[in-house]
């Protein structure tokens, strides 16, 4: 026999013998057992390695009572890493009967997952949750993505709600970036009330709240508003926020003199 196969043999037989394969009773275990059979079941499971496990116990820990059981089940899944993880959790916080303390879960459990299927998670709990604490701490989560975040940040800018559209905006200012700064400028758009619905699915009150935002932020809004000085649609506005920002007084038409200003004030700063 071949000495490579002869070297197989043993492993192959103990994956056969490996109680880990016959993985039906242990799901059905998580999914309906009691309390006891649930724990004793995720003791058979080698932590975070049977990736069919991973969402029967994220769905499992939206219903069960048990601290106990909640730590053990909590434990678990935490075990869990990238996709695995967070299409549990998204499987779990699309279940029935979801609390705020499933919610804060995720927000914990996705600190280092930066997908967009986990960002857009988050983005669900900072902008759709019912308690004002709970979107508070996913709009402080959504922020600490840092520019993954925007993305998910700028689609509630027009999600037709006014409280969650200025919610966006602290958002979008608090992760304070370029990019962050390129979504505001998006709102800069001349028009009426309704012309900005229509145009942009925006009030002119997201368009003063991001205006309010990008004079804080300062250089990080600057290139977004200065590729807004290009279009008629936002000459008006962005350059009404370079004015506040940076002090300088050139038209809306003079972009020349708008970049003359920016090489001039990044040379300051750099000491050159």
């Amino acid at each position: 026999m071949n000495r490579f196969l002869i070297c197989l043999l043993p492993a192959v037989a103990a994956f056969a013998e490996d109680p880990a394969v016959e993985i039906g009773p242990i799901l059905e275990k998580i999914r309906k057992g009691s309390p006891s059979e649930c724990v004793e079941a995720l003791g058979e499971l080698t932590p975070g390695k049977e990736e069919r496990a991973a969402k029967p116990i994220a769905i499992r820990l939206v219903t069960e009572a048990d601290a106990q059981v909640q730590a053990t089940l909590r434990e678990a899944l935490a075990a869990y890493k990238g996709t695995v993880l967070v299409q549990a959790l998204k499987t779990g916080f699309e279940t029935k009967g979801v609390k705020d303390e499933y919610r804060t879960m995720i927000l914990e459990l996705l600190v280092a997952e930066k997908s967009e299927t986990a960002v857009n998670l988050v983005g669900k709990i900072a902008f759709e949750s019912e308690m004002k604490a709970m979107r508070e701490a996913g709009q402080k989560a959504l922020a600490a993505y840092g520019d993954a975040a925007v993305k998910c940040a700028a689609t509630y800018l027009h999600a037709g709600d006014q409280k969650i559209a200025t919610a966006a905006v602290a958002t979008l200012q608090a992760i304070d970036t370029v990019e962050a700064g390129n979504a505001l400028a998006g709102c800069m758009a001349v028009g009426s009330e309704k012309e900005l619905i229509r145009i942009l699915k925006i009030t002119s009150q997201t368009r003063d709240d991001a205006i309010t935002a990008m004079v804080a932020m300062g250089d990080e809004a600057v290139p977004g508003l200065l590729t807004g000085l290009d279009s008629l649609l936002y000459q008006k506005w962005s350059a009404y926020v370079l004015c506040k920002i940076s002090g300088e007084f050139h038209t809306q038409k003079d972009k020349a003199g708008w970049l003359d200003w920016w090489k001039r004030h990044l040379a300051e700063k750099s000491g050159r």
